[in-house]
């Protein structure tokens, strides 16, 4: 693998970026000297004529940037007016949410105008990622203490793996402290859209006994063996729903039916449901919800509190297709199936012959974490910042997620197998319900519960997420493989790295019994998705139905040993999607040349299903559909504490980069060095073929640069959080 040399290397001071390329970045040095000057006279306070020149100066040079919206609200409110300076901090949190400097600057200024619970989020996420100043819980009112600690429960914890609560605060005689929980028989304390309630935790049951799993998690919610073992496997049943007691009343429209989902508090939790010409006594499950069958106006009655879930309106409507299915196979690399399908994959290669199949996708990121935000929202990680596993923050109201899209048309959105991820900040906010286990997600048991979903709720037209993870590879040291690779591979093919610590999946190596694992996998997920994709056809006509199967990143397990010495995260293998579309509006095409991201899913279904699409969105419509083919694709690695790496591909070269520092937590990092080349695609960071032509420069570089620059630090750094971070900055 190439390494750093001084031909590669850009420089920082007075060199410009020149008409022929030859330099990739320059930083400011004028805003980066006004910079520091300002930090430093922010700490000492100085908010004088002084500052305010230099802030003026620093404006001239880096206008609308996070930077110098801290630099202005501190001082706003360094001379007391917290009013004028909020709007200006809250710009600052728009354009850089993950930042120690702008939460600590909220949480004080929240608190100065009275909004109590944001300024404990603002300092729920300073502790939970710095874990340097406590978080001080101020109400005006006692009442608001439970949606004060739930919050910040959400605020101290990952953005991943929800219900899980790994830092949930309560007080006793010692006062606020914190212990390992998760979030069930309650609601998430999350910013939901106009009319759409918060989402209900609770524990899900089919052809089983109602309670068992609710008093289960009772007697084990605090046990560090259900944090760290036990909710791989346990299934939660998210839907939307409020909280009430004595009576709820449910107002169905005249001539239509609804399915109402209502959970209890406890076993065999008594409730009444009443209707102009019916009354029944029901008995609930504690935290499990069971549907009802309305088809007039009804109250419901108990003297517990219990939870009332969205009415499910029963009805089609031509405008709609019947059934709209999004298929995530995380982690399934096209760059490795390529070279055998349809064989690898039969029943799915057969069903998408007759749509499409792009031959050229890629993600934009290596994990799972940024890249479903970037497919649910149309925009890069870097552009909505949800890139940091420890952070929490919640997508703004604004940014229209696809499930919120396909609810607003009439869909009943639901995800019958997902995981964690995405409801905690937000992209997952616009389904009505998620059945979620953290880890385990095995596609026979997803279409299992597909197909359910399908024949349950047949009288409605039906937004689908099966989010399968099969093929997905995960550190062999303590896990249980496929019997089909044990009972065959040889023991000298069973060889693991060595030692007891556990591999990040990205980092496994390209053995044997790693490639055997996926292969095997891979075949489970077309015997039980061909058999789902089978009931698809047979149920409904091709104008009735779109299924929509892509995975969000690649794996390393192909990847050559010399790449992956270096940790080519950015490299095909890893970086490289599938995706295919069969159905209404779709062509059939079979298997098409063009090149997609992840982001271009949404403004395809909006296409199809008629969305309106946002147009800053950085999605492209591909030309198949009647879009413009994009020229390039982008594979941008932002992982704090690593350094970032980057891809740009054309279809026939690829421009990459690998800076020298570290990503902060924040996603910025500073480009004055970084090693740069361009190279025909399949030959990645080898020197032999490295492309000097001066015209492939003018084509990437832009490209490349307009990308960046939004996280690009300009070497400015918050002494604050380099200095919490001396493993990554070493003499900050």
């Amino acid at each position: 693998m190439a390494k750093f040399s001084p031909s590669r290397v850009t420089p920082r001071k007075d060199t410009p970026m020149q008409d022929d390329y030859t330099v990739f970045w320059q930083n400011n040095d004028s805003a980066l000297a006004l910079f520091d000057d300002l930090a430093a006279r922010m700490e000492r306070g100085a908010y004088d004529d002084e500052y305010l020149a230099r802030l003026d100066a620093y404006q001239e040079e880096r206008p609308d940037t996070a930077h110098f919206y801290i630099f202005a609200a501190r001082y706003l409110a360094g001379h007391g007016r917290y009013d004028a300076a909020l709007p200006l901090a809250e710009r600052a949190y728009r354009l850089r949410p993950v930042n120690y400097e702008v939460w600590k600057l909220l949480a004080e200024i929240y608190r100065y105008v009275g909004r109590y619970l944001d300024s404990i989020t603002m300092q729920g996420y300073g502790y939970g990622m710095y874990e340097e100043i406590k978080p001080q819980i101020e109400l005006p009112s006692p009442e608001l203490l439970p949606e004060a600690l739930d919050r910040l429960a959400v605020a101290l914890g990952p953005g991943n793996y929800a219900p899980l609560a790994p830092h949930r605060p309560f007080y006793n005689e010692d006062g606020l402290t914190f212990r390992r929980d998760v979030f069930v028989g309650e609601t998430l304390p999350l910013t939901m859209p106009e009319g759409s309630d918060r989402f209900y935790v609770g524990c899900y049951a089919e052809n089983c006994f109602l309670s068992e799993k609710g008093e289960l998690l009772e007697r084990y919610r605090y046990d560090d063996l259900f944090a760290q073992y036990w909710h791989h496997d346990f299934v939660f049943d998210f839907q939307k729903a409020r909280m009430a007691k004595d009576s709820f009343h449910i107002e169905v429209p005249e001539g239509r039916e609804i399915i109402l989902p209502v959970a209890g508090a406890h076993t065999m939790h008594k409730c009444r449901i009443e209707t102009a010409s019916d009354a029944e006594d029901i008995l609930l499950g504690k935290w499990a919800f069971s549907n009802y069958r309305l088809g007039e106006s009804a109250a419901l009655t108990s003297s517990e509190t219990f939870a009332v879930g969205t009415p499910i309106l029963l009805g089609h409507d031509p405008q709609r297709k019947k059934l709209v299915l999004n298929i995530l196979v995380d982690g399934l690399p096209w760059a490795v199936v390529r070279e055998h399908f349809p064989h690898c994959m039969p029943r799915i290669g057969a069903f998408f012959s007759r749509g499409v199949i792009f031959d050229q996708s890629f993600s934009t990121s290596e994990h799972t974490h940024p890249a479903l935000p970037a497919i649910e929202t149309g925009r890069y990680p870097q552009r909505i910042h949800i890139f940091n596993e420890k952070d929490s923050h919640e997508l703004p109201l604004d940014i229209p997620t696809l499930s919120e899209q396909m609810k607003s048309l009439g869909y009943y959105c639901a995800a019958p197998m997902a995981s964690g991820f995405g409801i905690y900040n937000g992209v997952m906010r616009g389904y009505d319900r998620i059945v979620s286990a953290s880890w385990k997600a095995a596609s026979y048991e997803g279409v299992d519960r597909t197909i359910r979903q399908i024949e349950a709720f047949d009288e409605t037209d039906q937004f689908l997420l099966l989010h399968v993870m099969d093929v997905h590879p995960w550190d062999g040291k303590d896990f249980k493989f496929d019997p089909t690779v044990e009972a065959h591979l040889p023991l000298k093919d069973r060889r693991l790295a060595p030692g007891k610590e556990r591999t990040a999946s990205v980092r496994l190596l390209p053995t044997k019994v790693y490639q055997e694992e996926f292969w095997a996998s891979l075949k489970n997920v077309d015997r039980a998705i061909g058999g789902l994709l089978a009931c698809i056809a047979d149920r409904y006509d091709e104008d009735e139905y779109i299924v929509n199967l892509y995975s969000d990143h690649g794996q390393s397990l192909f990847t050559a040993q010399a790449l992956l010495s270096g940790s080519d995260f950015a490299c095909e293998m890893q970086t490289s999607t599938v995706w295919m579309m069969r159905g209404a509006g779709v062509p059939v095409c079979g298997i098409v040349d063009e090149l997609t991201s992840i982001v271009d899913i949404y403004p395809t279904l909006g296409h199809l299903c008629g969305f309106p699409v946002p147009e800053d969105i950085d999605g492209n419509l591909p030309a198949v559909f009647g879009g413009t083919e994009r020229d390039v694709a982008y594979s941008a690695l932002t992982f704090p504490g690593q350094t970032f790496k980057f891809a740009v591909r054309s279809k026939t070269h690829a421009f990459r980069l690998e800076t020298r520092e570290v990503s902060d937590e924040d996603g910025t990092v500073d480009f004055m060095i970084t090693r740069t080349g361009i190279y025909p695609r399949g030959h990645e960071w080898e020197d032999a073929y490295e492309c000097t032509d001066e015209s492939l420069r003018a084509f990437f570089y832009p490209r490349a640069r307009e990308f960046v620059r939004s996280i690009a630090s300009n070497g400015e750094h918050w002494p604050s959080m380099r200095e919490a971070r001396p493993e990554w900055f070493p003499g900050a």
